[in-house]
């Protein structure tokens, strides 16, 4: 009788089956840390503000560390292991700090625009200063003027500051764009909150900003 062979249902592994490059295995190696190291901040910076603006520690970390990973893996997509990618991270914890503190406070301390200005210097050439303080000029009177005619009611000298220091980092076009963006967000957001409650009242801008400056940073 002839033996009957059952063929197998999975093909045979090969013996020396084909591994990742190298430079993947450390390009993977290198994002993980980097994230961690993210995660790790955030983690550290969330317990700050959460004792400070007396918030729930567990909403705030997941707050901060979920927005600064998501941002962060997609700053690596963008601009890989790169001077921008670093500068656009800690742009983005900034944003993240101050956002959180213009939702608990209405208010958003000096040092965070001067923080942002300082971050603006990574990896910049001397030739791009003064464009980069045009940018913020050109960004800061018109909204300084919204803040004359409303007297304050509508934009908060914090909002003109972290504007003003994220167009300082982004450039006149990034700036703009960022700008437009974040106010386009923050009337069509708040203007259904509104109608929803009924009710008029002010909202914290810096959140909505944030979010458009950090879009901007993404454009080429």
């Amino acid at each position: 009788m002839k033996s009957l062979m059952i063929q197998p249902i999975l093909q045979v592994m090969p013996v020396n089956p084909q591994q990742f490059p190298a430079g993947t295995m450390i390009q993977i190696l290198t994002f993980t840390v980097f994230l961690a190291a993210v995660g790790m901040t955030a983690f550290l910076i969330s317990l700050y503000a959460s004792e400070r603006f007396q918030g729930d520690k567990k909403k705030t970390a997941l707050f901060f560390i979920g927005i600064s990973l998501a941002v962060s893996a997609l700053l690596l997509y963008f601009f890989g292991c790169a001077v921008s990618a670093v500068r656009g991270i800690i742009f983005c914890l900034i944003l993240l700090f101050s956002s959180y503190s213009d939702i608990k406070t209405r208010e958003s301390d000096d040092y965070l625009a001067v923080m942002i200005a300082l971050t603006a210097f990574i990896g910049v050439k001397v030739s791009d200063i003064p464009g980069m303080f045009l940018s913020a000029v050109l960004i800061t009177l018109p909204m300084l003027l919204v803040v004359i005619i409303c007297n304050g009611k509508s934009i908060g000298g914090a909002d003109v500051k972290i504007s003003a220091a994220c167009a300082f980092l982004l450039g006149v076009t990034k700036g703009f764009t960022g700008l437009f963006a974040g106010l386009t967000i923050g009337i069509i957001v708040n203007f259904i909150i509104q109608i929803r409650k009924n009710k008029a009242e002010g909202f914290p801008l810096i959140p909505y900003l944030a979010a458009g400056f950090m879009a901007a940073y993404f454009i080429s």
